[in-house]
């Protein structure tokens, strides 16, 4: 897991790098977040701060690259996930620092060198640009990756009602689902969009506009078909982790490089065609992006705008559901040390087994199951763990917790270190149970006492 989670680290850092180097190359007039005139945006000052920002964030780049070559001696699959989890932070914050620095640092200079009346915060709109024709693709284009989605649901809704993983597989398959539902959903969502005014010339407003809405419909179409294709593959690949794990990393890769070839396409035809904007008249909404980051206009009622530093889209954080993404989003980022912890916990515990009269009882981080023995048909004590595939649960080189289809048993409920055998299989009319003890004499005395009967 360690080796297969370490790129991720990387996939997370560059497109951030990359994405934050471009800011300091003019596009709709705006630099590092502030849009500035044509005349001052050649002005040595400008240029200087620009240059202070890629030296900084080439330092925090570099110190953020080196860091997870520390993780690689951590043994234990928990501790690092929590310093993955840790890290996944920094690599969201820290190179934002020197932006917002810089950013602040820019802006001042702006209010020195621009008239006041040329930063007067305004959300334009060019009710021309109504009249022009859309170009939509057509919704048919979402059809087959909706169908490859379908397939993998209907085939387990047929042939495996009974199975004991029918639940976690009917999930699984169902989130690729709605996958290709929500970028459908965005498609229609960024040919809604209001178009960006730069200056007076509507025809520089529409070709704007449509060479955004061109390159990211072409992107959710791209992600709707992967995820189509993806779902496929989880479907034929479910018995192998290997496969899966792969398919998986496959996967995100090539979601992330779609993403930044778009963005950039964009970006690049942007700086393009506002090179000679900015002279004379030109919109200038700053006063409503916070560190030209966090969009709160609440003289705009659409919720999703296009995003000034990053990729894609961003929410208007004045509109009521923009603030409770906001929430939700922060609570999530600051409770994934809190996920670390409890993933530390879990892998340090010791399984308690305690055998009486009348029933086992398995306790981990809490009661894990309460047998009665005379619910118990068999048990077993294997010294080798077969091959197991993870249904739902923990999955670490070192504990095993939750539903796995093991091989030779069917669907079995873990709580185990593969490392530390025996492993005791209790067979119940129900179910079936491999167990892990905190000690070999443990285990060993359970089994003896439950074969004795």
């Amino acid at each position: 897991m360690k080796y297969v989670l370490f790129p991720i680290l990387y996939l997370c850092l560059v497109p951030i790098y990359f994405m934050l180097r471009n800011e300091t190359k003019p596009k709709k007039n705006i630099i590092l977040g502030v849009t500035l005139p044509y005349e001052v945006r050649q002005d040595a000052a400008v240029q200087e701060i620009c240059r202070d920002f890629l030296r900084q964030l080439n330092l925090a780049t570099l110190v953020l690259a080196l860091v997870p070559l520390a993780f690689l001696p951590v043994r234990h699959g928990s501790v690092f996930m929590t310093c993955f989890l840790f890290w996944m932070i920094a690599a969201v914050v820290v190179p934002y620092i020197p932006y917002v620095r810089c950013h602040k640092r820019l802006r001042a200079y702006k209010q020195q060198a621009c008239p006041p009346a040329e930063r007067k915060g305004e959300t334009l709109v060019d009710l021309r640009l109504a009249a022009l024709p859309k170009k939509v693709v057509s919704p048919l284009w979402f059809l087959p990756p909706l169908v490859m989605a379908l397939v993998p649901i209907l085939h387990t809704l047929a042939a495996a009602p009974r199975d004991a993983a029918f639940p976690w597989m009917l999930f699984g398959y169902g989130i690729n689902l709605l996958m290709v539902l929500l970028f459908t959903g965005l498609y229609r969502l960024i040919n809604r969009q209001r178009a960006e005014v730069v200056d007076e010339n509507t025809a520089l407003t529409a070709a704007l506009t449509r060479v955004r809405r061109y390159q990211w419909g072409r992107a959710w179409i791209a992600f709707s078909w992967l995820t189509g294709l993806f779902s496929l593959g989880f479907w034929l690949l479910i018995d192998s982790v290997t496969g899966i794990l792969l398919l998986a990393l496959g996967y995100v890769g090539i979601l992330m490089i779609v993403c930044i070839r778009t963005e950039f396409a964009a970006r690049r035809a942007q700086e393009s065609l506002t090179a000679e904007s900015g002279q004379g008249f030109f919109a200038d909404d700053d006063c409503y992006w916070i560190y030209g980051l966090i969009y709160c206009n609440p003289n705009d009622k659409h919720l999703s705008v296009n995003n000034r530093v990053g990729m894609g889209m961003t929410f208007n954080f004045a509109h009521w559901a923009g603030k409770l993404i906001l929430g939700i989003s922060a609570l999530l980022l600051l409770a994934m040390p809190l996920l670390g912890v409890w993933m530390i916990r879990l892998e340090t515990t010791p399984i308690t087994l305690t055998l009486n009269e009348n029933e086992l009882v398995a306790t981990h981080t809490k009661e894990l199951c309460r047998l009665e023995r005379a619910e118990i048909r068999s048990a077993a004590l294997l010294e080798a763990l077969p091959d197991a595939v993870k249904l739902s649960g923990t999955g670490f080189d070192t504990f095993l917790q939750g539903k796995f289809r093991v091989e030779g048993y069917g669907v079995c409920e873990l709580c185990l270190n593969p490392e530390k055998p025996p492993f005791l299989l209790l067979e119940t009319a129900e179910e079936t149970w491999l167990l892990g003890a905190e000690s070999t004499a443990t285990a060993q005395a359970v089994y003896a006492e439950l074969t004795e009967e």
